[in-house]
């Protein structure tokens, strides 16, 4: 039995370890609430707005496309989204089988629902685009659901799917929970940003099961900028329509000014069909056909440019001092270098040539012979001059440079020595030369302009640090030369059967080899080779000659010869062009 001062000690002792038990679970409950309270309560309002707030997104509307002459080629219409907020799951099951009496979803868009439940969005998209009936019958039934609302949002058209389809370019859905619409190519996606705009908000509250109970406060979006391009959308069509009697082809027209009045590849493909979504089966047609009608043809492609090349060679050698227009070179039908032939077009030769009647009748030999004084590397140093073997700076995506070789090129990405007799092919755009379309129009464009600095643009008013500089001149001389040329190509030359004009075109015609030919196939009926073995067509002129306005370059692949596929059209072009100018 304790006596009474044992039993005064322990009862003491029990006293004291209870206040301090207290005391450290005061402490503990007091610091706890300092964390929840002050130290993290940012976080834990967060947390409770969460549940307590949702936010949804409001798509601003994309900027319009619209060409010179005010034809609205790319615009939005309104549609209606249908939208769930994250509840529970209890509620997202509810909310499901309520909608799928209305909206009837099929066995993969319901296992798409709930993966996109278990991602823990802020919200997600039950369905993107709802038709009449179906906004209706929802609409009716919005007070049997929580935490669902209907949005409004756009669509994407284009007023001319096919002939736009490579300038252009389509849309689609970026994957987050925004969905906005994005640029995926052409001019949809070098100007995303601006055509874009920004995304505004609505706050909902909403209660424990996810039911709205109020707007809390909206963010307006701000819509994206139109863009106004220089393109003519008559022209545009007219030169489709006359491409399309072709299987492959591409033209570009610009103005003097270096403004693009049409750019056309075909064929081309919806892009209607491309921004609201395709399936499979119809992706895979387009990816595999083998006419490629997914791919650019005037900037993202590159082809020997043949004859075309001429006009470069030419000026190179006239401003070297290495011809002059008194000088004649003798066409035999071939030039012998180390120990090979290389024929002319021409296989009975054209006898004595100066540099005119060289362009006009297109003579192999006669550039052959003046690429062997000129050299690669002074036909590179101008060719780069003109443009070639670098970007035009055109506002689109995937602008391709092409090629224009030289010895270190060749040492570099062939590790051998540079040839004479390669020169002699490049000087009449075949061996390792490649260009692109527009960068052939635009060689045309800054020798009759005289401006080095003369570049293609499709803004309506462009004011890019290109365009701003200084004009360079060309050589005056080598380019009158040129151009009386190139007049003589379509009055008594190649080109005379199809562009031989009261009011004057200038231009070269061009046949690109797509294989090595022999000494036999030479000048042989393009029409009795397989379709993919035939020269590419091209031709690249101006008109009016005295006075010029229009550039005009074409090809058509495998079409055969320049002067009798791709000059005829390039008239037909020109006189569209200069008719509309009459009206």
């Amino acid at each position: 039995m304790l006596k009474d001062p044992d039993l005064k000690r322990l009862l003491s002792f029990r006293k004291n370890f209870i206040q301090i038990l207290i005391g450290v679970l005061c402490l503990l409950l007091i610091g706890n609430l300092y964390l929840l309270q002050v130290k993290h309560s940012q976080k834990y309002r967060l947390m409770s707005d969460r549940n307590r707030i949702r936010v949804f997104p409001i798509v601003p509307k994309r900027g319009r496309i619209i060409s010179s002459d005010n034809k609205v080629i790319a615009f939005c219409n309104y549609r209606y989204k249908l939208v769930m907020g994250y509840c529970s799951k209890k509620v997202f099951e509810e909310n499901i089988k309520i909608l799928d009496e209305y909206l009837h979803f099929t066995k993969d868009e319901k296992e798409n629902l709930f993966s996109l439940r278990k991602k823990r969005l802020p919200s997600i998209t039950i369905r993107d685009k709802l038709s009449r009936d179906e906004f209706a019958r929802v609409s009716m039934n919005l007070f049997r659901l929580r935490g669902v609302n209907i949005l409004n949002t756009f669509s994407r058209y284009y007023s001319m799917p096919l002939e736009f389809s490579h300038l252009i370019g389509y849309t689609s859905k970026n994957i987050d929970e925004f969905r906005v619409l994005i640029g995926k190519t052409g001019l949809e996606q070098f100007f995303d940003k601006k055509l874009r705009g920004n995304i505004g908000n609505i706050q909902k509250e909403v209660n424990a099961s996810g039911g709205n109970i109020r707007t809390i406060d909206q963010e307006n979006p701000i819509n994206g900028e139109d863009i106004k391009l220089t393109i003519n959308s008559e022209v545009q069509k007219f030169i489709y329509d006359l491409l399309s009697q072709y299987k492959v082809g591409a033209c570009c027209v610009l103005d003097m000014n270096g403004n693009i009045v049409a750019l056309v590849s075909f064929p081309g493909y919806d892009i209607n069909s491309m921004s609201l979504g395709i399936s499979q089966a119809q992706w895979n047609k387009l990816s595999t056909d083998k006419y490629k009608p997914l791919l650019n043809r005037f900037s993202s492609s590159v082809y020997p440019p043949g004859s075309v090349f001429k006009i470069v060679t030419a000026y190179a050698a006239l401003c070297e001092g290495i011809i002059s227009p008194k000088d004649r070179i003798l066409c035999l039908g071939g030039v012998r270098q180390d120990d090979n032939v290389f024929h002319c077009w021409h296989r009975g030769g054209h006898g004595k040539l100066n540099i005119y009647e060289a362009l006009s009748y297109s003579c192999d030999c006669y550039f052959f012979q003046v690429a062997k004084k000129l050299g690669i590397q002074r036909l590179d140093k101008y060719a780069r001059e003109l443009g070639f073997g670098r970007k035009t700076g055109i506002e689109l995506p995937n602008e391709k440079t092409g090629l224009i070789p030289n010895k270190e090129w060749k040492l570099i990405h062939r590790k051998s020595y540079w040839k004479t007799y390669e020169t002699m092919i490049a000087s009449i755009g075949q061996g390792y030369v490649l260009t692109s379309l527009i960068q052939i129009a635009s060689m045309m464009g800054k020798i009759y302009s005289n401006d080095l600095n003369y570049s293609p643009t499709l803004l309506l008013t462009a004011l890019s640090d290109d365009r701003k500089k200084i004009p360079i001149s060309l050589n005056k001389e080598a380019c009158n030369v040129i151009k009386k040329a190139l007049r003589m190509v379509c009055d008594t030359g190649t080109a005379r059967n199809s562009c031989r004009t009261v009011y004057g075109i200038a231009g070269k015609t061009g046949s690109s080899q797509v294989r090595s030919i022999k000494a036999n196939e030479v000048g042989i009926n393009q029409q009795l080779i397989d379709w993919k073995y035939r020269d590419h067509a091209l031709f690249a002129g101006v008109a009016p000659s005295d006075s010029p306005k229009y550039v005009v370059a074409v090809l058509i692949e495998h079409g055969g010869g320049g002067a009798s596929v791709a000059a005829p059209i390039a008239r037909k072009i020109f006189d569209k062009l200069l008719e509309k100018d009459a009206k």
